[in-house]
């Protein structure tokens, strides 16, 4: 079928992820074309669209209003999961927002998350953070994928009360990174517990199944945050105090172990 909007490689990568019949509550929907695009290809049943300002509220509602799709996709204006019913929606999506601002619309709404059995979420910073709040609230993994737009990385992240992987199954992996940068840990200056804390940091940092599939996104996802680790770095040098000294010497760190997991792929 043919789409009557255009939605970019960051939400189309979002939209594959969304089950096929889902009921869905898109949160800060802009002009709405998510669930238009998923209700255009039959992939949903129906979904509240909710955003908290006004103009996008106001473009999704015309959106939705001139494809007469007012009886499938309610657009609703409001902050986070407030404007939703429990149990009206089975499926969430989050994209285009910092990490640390969809936590706190996922923590704020418990009650219309005993209904939801899948998060897509697509944060913008703060990955890390998003994935251990949502593995140690008991979310599974399911799937996790890079994705370009206007030379961009963006991490999207599927999450499911009753598929994918969970935490200790995840620890599985980080356990695999650990044994295989080893070597580099003996030759190093760090304790086992500073070494075992720092691949734990660069496996939550990319992402256990997204440093599983070693795809040429991945490696400039790692460039990109070796540079950032070597700007920050020069910048560290410029000081003399023993706190600063001693940080340099664990990005000196971090940026080999880095270097090392760049060699696995």
């Amino acid at each position: 079928m043919t789409l009557s909007v255009t939605i970019g490689p960051r939400l189309q990568m979002v939209a594959s992820l969304v089950p096929k019949g889902a009921n869905l509550g898109d949160i800060g929907t802009d002009h709405a074309y998510l669930p238009i695009a998923l209700y255009e290809t039959q992939q949903i049943s129906k979904a509240v669209a909710i955003d908290v300002h006004e103009g996008p509220y106001q473009s999704a509602l015309t959106a939705v209003k001139v494809r007469h799709l007012e009886a499938v996709i309610d657009v609703r204006f409001g902050d986070g999961l407030m404007p939703l019913i429990p149990g009206e929606v089975n499926v969430l999506t989050l994209a285009g927002m910092g990490g640390k601002t969809m936590l706190d619309i996922l923590s704020a709404g418990p009650d219309v998350l005993e209904s939801v059995h899948d998060l897509i979420l697509q944060p913008q910073g703060s990955e890390s953070a998003v994935r251990l709040a949502m593995l140690g609230d008991g979310w599974r993994l399911k799937s996790e994928k890079l994705v370009e737009e206007d030379d961009r990385i963006y991490v999207v992240m599927a999450y499911s009360k009753d598929e994918g992987w969970d935490e200790a199954r995840l620890k599985t992996i980080e356990h695999n990174w650990v044994q295989r940068l080893h070597s580099l840990f003996e030759n190093g200056r760090l304790s086992a517990a500073e070494f075992q804390t720092l691949v734990q940091k660069l496996v939550c940092h990319f992402g256990p199944l997204v440093l599983e599939e070693r795809t040429d996104l991945l490696t400039r996802y790692m460039n990109e945050y070796k540079s950032m680790l070597a700007r920050r770095m020069e910048q560290m040098k410029k000081s003399n105090s023993p706190e600063i000294i001693t940080k340099i010497r664990e990005v000196s760190e971090e940026l080999a172990l880095l270097e090392g997991l760049q060699r696995w792929q």
